[in-house]
């Protein structure tokens, strides 16, 4: 029979003091991520999947 072995996530408070502090220490210096940049992106992707939809609609050859 196959023996199942079972992980469990740690638990911040049994970390050693100074592994905890480093943990949080980095979620602080990390970033904001750049919505104004990905908002761009999304539109001209968008832009651009309309005007391929359109060329194919007007060639009369569109998926359905």
């Amino acid at each position: 029979m196959a023996t199942v072995t079972r992980y469990a996530k740690p638990r911040m408070t049994n970390l050693p003091t100074d592994l905890g502090k480093a943990i949080f220490n980095q979620i602080l210096r990390t970033p904001k991520p750049d919505d104004d940049a990905l908002e761009k992106e999304t539109k001209e992707v968008e832009e651009a999947m309309i005007r391929i939809r359109e060329r194919e609609n007007a060639q009369g050859n569109s998926a359905k």
